[in-house]
This record gives C-alpha cells, sequence and structure tokens, in this order.
C-alpha cells in the first residue's frame, strides 16, 4: 500500500483562513474525491477539531480516548503513553465516512516549555506518524500561526506546505518572512519538505487593493518560484457559520461561493500534487 501524502498548511499571521481552509479542503477531498484523509489538529486553540466535532464531545473524546497532547506525551493523563492511532474520532462526519480527525487540546499551548529539554523534539511528531502513513491517501495538518515546536513537528513530518494568506499588505509582508524561514529550516534542521503553493483567502472582490495584490504578488522577484492557485477563496459568512454546526462548508451549504471555491481549489491541488 502506497504511503500518504502529507500536507502542512502554515503561515505566521492568524486570521488568514487557514484552518478554514484544512478543514474544508480535507472535507473535499474525502467526500467528492474518494480519498482516505486524516485532518490533524495541531493549534491548542482546537479550531479545526471543534469545526468538526461540538465541544462536548470534543471534551469527552480528549478524556476517554486522548488528543496531540497525548501524541506529544505532554497529557495530564494517568495510565502511561497513548498510542496515536487511539487518538483518531473515525469517520468524524458521517456523512463523510473517509474523513477522520485527530483532535488538539489546549495542553498543546505550552508545548514548547514542556519539550524545551527533549532531544529532537521537532520529530516527535514524525516518528509516531509513520505508523499510520500506509492507512490514508492524504495527511493535512492545521498549524497554530508560528514556526515554533508544534508547527516544526508537523513540517519535518510533511511532504508539502501550503501557505493560506489574504491579499493585504500585512500578509504580503508576513510571506517573504514565513519563505526565508522554511529555507532556514530546512538547512538547520534537514527537513525535506517542499513548498506547494500559496492561496489567497478571505478575498473581497469589491476591494481593489485585494485585486491589486492578487496581480501584483506572482510578478515580485522574491515569488518567481511560488506557486500562486488560481482557486480564490471569497470573504464568505457562510464559511464562519458552517463550524457552528459541526459540519464542513460542503455539507452546511453546498451552494454557498465559499463552497463551490473550497471544491474547485480542491480540484486545483490534486492536480497540481499528481504532476
Amino acid at each position: 500500500m502506497s504511503e500518504a501524502t502529507v500536507i502542512s498548511l502554515v503561515n505566521m499571521k492568524g486570521g488568514v483562513g487557514k484552518t478554514t481552509a484544512a478543514v474544508n479542503l480535507a472535507a473535499y477531498w474525502a467526500r467528492e474525491h474518494e480519498k482516505k484523509v486524516l485532518l490533524i489538529d495541531l493549534d491548542p486553540q482546537t479550531n479545526a477539531s471543534l469545526s468538526l466535532m461540538s465541544e462536548k464531545a470534543w471534551s469527552k473524546w480528549a478524556d476517554d480516548h486522548g488528543t496531540m497532547a497525548d501524541v506529544f506525551e505532554v497529557a495530564e493523563r494517568r495510565g502511561g503513553k497513548v498510542p496515536m492511532v487511539d487518538c483518531i474520532v473515525h469517520s468524524v462526519v458521517p456523512e463523510i465516512p473517509t474523513l477522520d480527525l485527530l483532535p488538539s487540546h489546549l495542553q498543546l499551548t505550552f508545548l514548547d516549555l514542556d519539550l524545551a529539554a527533549r532531544p529532537g523534539r521537532e520529530r516527535i511528531f514524525s516518528r509516531k506518524l509513520e505508523k499510520i502513513l500506509g492507512s490514508y491517501d492524504l495527511i493535512v495538518c492545521d498549524c497554530p500561526p508560528n514556526l515554533q515546536t508544534a508547527t516544526q513537528n508537523a513540517l519535518y513530518a510533511s511532504d508539502y506546505f501550503l501557505v493560506p494568506m489574504q491579499p493585504d499588505f500585512l500578509s504580503a509582508v508576513g510571506l517573504g518572512l514565513l519563505l526565508d524561514r522554511m529555507d532556514y529550516l530546512k538547512d538547520e534542521l534537514d527537513f525535506k519538505i517542499k513548498c506547494l503553493g500559496a492561496m489567497f483567502s478571505r478575498v473581497r472582490k469589491h476591494v481593489a487593493f485585494h485585486q491589486e495584490t492578487m496581480e501584483r504578488l506572482p510578478d515580485l522577484k522574491e515569488f518567481k518560484k511560488l506557486h500562486f492557485f488560481k482557486t480564490v477563496i471569497p470573504e464568505n459568512v457562510t464559511l464562519s457559520e458552517a463550524p457552528m454546526t459541526g459540519k464542513p462548508i460542503a455539507l452546511f451549504d453546498a451552494s454557498a461561493p465559499g463552497a463551490e471555491a473550497f471544491r474547485d481549489l480542491s480540484r486545483e491541488i490534486l492536480r497540481r500534487l499528481e504532476k
């Protein structure tokens, strides 16, 4: 059996639609492309987890089975270590049986301190993930908005990273910094990861600066080698409402502009992966 392709969604800036992209791309790949997909939430804010589970269900699962806090061995739990496979919520959304979730936990908030003295701490996740790679086609990692320990673990385990970003001034500045830091990590920590590209999200079509930025960035010398996906995700209230129901946009409102955009983007990314 072939092993999964692992993709991390990263951006050092928050509020760019990273979690929304991770949840909805994973859902579309599972629902419309017949992929076996695992969504892994590495952000202590647990937004990806709570986009697919109720808070009550998440809390019970964390207590009874475990979360990423157990994977990193920082959970306050009696009874010893918990295998990664036991922490996975299979068929987290009944309507999409091939979509699984490995939820996060607030205990990851101080992961950097908890693992400060741990040798090879950026490789903990990779060693455990290797055991389940054969069970999936795609593994999607939703990273916190930084390049610290949790994100480094995801990147070390990943084949590709994808950058969701808003087409505004601060995001454009941050993109160059992010790519520079990724080059540093690849050199210093021997990461084998490749850049899948950048995607524009939370786009307001009537804001002239958004349109100008999307046209300008690909032409800049520093981004000439960066692939920009053609499909853009619009600013859409329906996308922000879907998590309250514990459903991805494909199930909440498949006719919404945001749903159509994620459907198209999921196809575009798969075509790039297959090249």
